[in-house]
Parts: C-alpha cells; structure tokens; sequence
C-alpha cells in the first residue's frame, strides 16, 4: 500500500476509535428513574482517548516499518 493511503486509513481508524472512546454509550431503555443518571454515565475523559489514538498510529507506524524491513528486494 501506498504511504499516503496508509497513513490516512490509519488516522481515520484512529480518530473513529478515539471518537468512540470520548461518546459514553448508555442504553436509554435500561436507565430506572431510582438510579441518577451521573451514576450511570462514565466519565468522558478526552486525555484518554488521545493516547488512544496516538497508540493507534503507533502500532501504525511499527507495523509499517516492520513490512518495509522485510519487503521483496531487501537483502536480509
């Protein structure tokens, strides 16, 4: 694959999984009104989610270098 194309599926993964990881998903159905919904929701915590992502592009950038190292037409 080329580089660009690499890297920018790469990115794209990236920032939909840190997407994911910032939104809470919670079941409106399952929500009783004796439980405060504060209780139910975990915390958005945006830190997290960018080091989700910059660990991401980095098994990105390992997994690339590692096909480099071992492509057709290296000597070994």
């Amino acid at each position: 694959m080329r580089s660009p194309l690499y890297w920018l599926s790469s990115t794209s993964v990236a920032v939909l999984c840190m997407k994911a990881a910032a939104t809470p998903n919670v079941d409106e159905g399952a929500m009783t009104a004796a439980i405060p919904t504060e209780l139910l929701l975990p915390p958005t915590d945006p830190a997290r989610s960018m080091v989700l992502g910059a660990g991401i592009l980095a098994v990105a950038y390992t997994y690339r270098r590692v096909w480099l190292n071992f492509a057709p037409g290296r000597k070994q």
